[in-house]
């Protein structure tokens, strides 16, 4: 059987395979959340002095809290319509919010009312005497704090007359089979909550 020889064309003669450029990485930019401070932070020897200080200066940890992956959480009324929530990171991190309360459940939820504690934190820091770290420039969001308060904001006891009167129709009308459904999932979000705050409290 006779051998083919195949010729290559005379543009593949000593011709030299480029090497593949790989595509620059595109630079992620960290996006600015206009309603924390998250300028400042602590060492990690400091944690649990930082809880006791926090707990000095008449701040309490609130049960229910969005989970921003923290340690553990603080809070303490600042004014009939606004509180500081100060949060805790595993980093030494902390972010930081004026926001209405939760006696005022739908103004709370509502993020256009809230906004960055970096004034705040930083006398609070200061006062407790703690060391700690701060952004050399801090963003605009956290100089020029744009503030909206809420008009007129409903209070919670509004709330729970109404959930007492669905409760008692509920109980009338249809055996109470939607207050028990509630309860069943409040009751799984209490044991989630708590199990998470056990979790994170090795690390104070």
């Amino acid at each position: 059987m006779k051998k083919m020889n195949i010729k290559l064309p005379s543009f593949w003669k000593g011709r030299k395979q480029k090497p593949i450029k790989s595509k620059p990485r595109k630079k992620t930019i960290p996006k600015i959340d206009p309603h924390h401070c998250r300028c400042f932070s602590i060492p990690k020897t400091h944690f649990r002095y930082f809880e006791i200080q926090m707990q000095n200066y008449g701040y309490s940890e609130p049960f229910f809290e969005d989970d921003h992956k923290h340690i553990i959480g603080f809070t303490k009324h600042i004014s009939e319509y606004y509180q500081i929530h100060v949060k805790l990171m595993r980093t030494g991190r902390i972010e930081a919010e004026i926001e209405p309360p939760q006696d005022y459940p739908i103004a709370h939820l509502n993020p256009t009312h809230s906004f960055s504690a970096h004034p705040e934190l930083n006398v609070l820091l200061t006062t407790i005497q703690i060391p700690y770290k701060c952004k050399q420039k801090p963003p605009d969001t956290c100089i020029h704090r744009q503030i909206i308060p809420p008009q007129n904001p409903t209070h919670r006891d509004a709330f729970l007359v109404a959930g007492g009167i669905g409760v008692a129709l509920d109980l009338f009308l249809n055996e109470g089979k939607f207050t028990g459904t509630a309860l069943n999932v409040l009751s799984k979000q209490v044991n989630k909550t708590l199990k998470r705050k056990i979790n994170r409290r090795k690390y104070l």
